[in-house]
């Protein structure tokens, strides 16, 4: 039986585009929010302000719903303590599985289930920050060598390169992953979806460039420039991964496609991802409605490319800073397959997501053209 009542945790752009996906259909949506009048919180049915470790908001949203789900991974420790309770005593389901949020959000154990699930993943070690753990990890990986914190690390937050021994110095105290660098590769992602029944679809796989001073996804292009028999190495691995943790709902896969030829797993993201935004333009159906299916037991439907496709981030540059005009949360589709999202955030921080544009073409490349000209055109209007 699927459920019709869907709580979520988390009031940001994910959350906000879950909700609108849920309007159209048969579910009803309840926010877990930190402002009632925040620009996700008003897309929901019902919002529950409070933080997401406040016991009385999560008291009150695993009374008002049937199944909880999530925008994000970094979901506190006492959250999950209480929704576990809750889970234990029939109150209420969460998907993903708490179990998945406690192992993705804390990239040593990650990682290191990945490598027990014999997943294709770089090398790595986990070590605690002292001078001799560093210089035997230099001794084992090689230089340059990648730093990433344990917890809370994204969107450029948490990872640092160590290009040689003079950068020791800035390495980060205390238990962190250090992994061994890709060299030159191309990043590339699959988004997979698995309902409470085993039932899979996917996404994928698409192309990513990011932002090279803040390590920020920047634009997305679909499908992957790739060739057929990367494409099914990519989507297999990314299926044997989510089959493996018994996930349930959207999930972001985000690999390496190395030189030569081989393809890795970087990291996993367990809810809707923002490789995933062209897909409500792009594709049969959204990975918004995907989640959302996968999470109640609704039957999943098709998730075919209608049309190459491409993604930009409207990411907060000094110039729209400076201009400090605030949009509000809505689309504004352009004559050219062209739509430009607004997520209605306030303050603009500099790189902060404020939206995201995408576009339709006839290739990939005619596609990232039209979202590129838009940018400049956003640009332009604030300088």
């Amino acid at each position: 039986m699927a459920h019709t009542r869907v709580g979520i945790i988390g009031d940001g752009q994910l959350g906000m585009m879950l909700c609108e996906a849920a309007a159209k259909l048969p579910l009803s949506t309840v926010m877990l929010a930190t402002d009632a009048q925040g620009p996700a919180a008003v897309k929901a049915d019902r919002v529950i302000v409070g933080a997401m470790d406040d016991e009385q908001a999560l008291a009150a949203l695993i009374e008002g719903c049937e199944v909880i789900t999530y925008e994000r991974e970094d979901v506190p420790t006492k959250a999950v303590e209480l929704l576990r309770e809750a889970e234990a005593t029939g109150q209420v389901q969460c998907h993903p599985s708490l179990n998945c949020i406690e192992m993705i959000q804390d990239k040593a154990l990650q990682k290191r289930w990945l490598a027990d699930h014999g997943l294709a993943t770089l090398p790595f070690l986990i070590t605690d920050g002292s001078a001799q753990a560093l210089h035997d990890a230099t001794r084992e990986l090689g230089y340059p060598l990648v730093q990433k914190a344990l917890r809370g690390g994204f969107d450029g937050r948490g990872v640092q390169l160590l290009r040689g021994p003079e950068d020791l110095v800035n390495a980060w105290p205390g238990e962190t992953l250090l992994e061994k660098y890709a060299g030159e590769f191309r990043e590339i992602a699959v988004l997979v979806v698995r309902d409470q029944r085993g039932d899979t679809q996917y996404f994928g796989p698409v192309d990513m460039t990011f932002e090279s001073g803040y390590s920020v996804l920047d634009t997305v292009s679909a499908p992957a420039a790739i060739d057929d028999d990367t494409c099914v190495t990519a989507v297999e691995l990314a299926h044997r991964a989510i089959e493996a943790m018994n996930g349930v709902g959207v999930f972001g896969v985000e690999m390496f496609f190395l030189t030569d030829g081989s393809v890795l797993i970087n990291e996993i993201s367990p809810r809707v991802h923002n490789a995933g935004h062209y897909s409500m333009e792009a594709c049969e159906h959204s990975q918004f409605e995907l989640h959302l299916r996968a999470v109640t037991g609704l039957p999943l439907v098709g998730t075919t490319l209608k049309a190459p496709a491409a993604m930009k981030n409207v990411l907060c540059t000094p110039v729209l800073k400076a201009e400090g005009r605030t949009h509000g949360a809505d689309q504004h589709p352009l004559p050219d397959h062209t739509v430009v999202h607004w997520y209605g955030k306030s303050p603009a921080r500099l790189m902060r997501k404020l939206g995201h544009i995408s576009a339709t073409g006839a290739t990939p490349e005619e596609a990232l053209e039209k979202v590129d000209i838009q940018w400049q055109n956003i640009q332009e209007a604030a300088s």
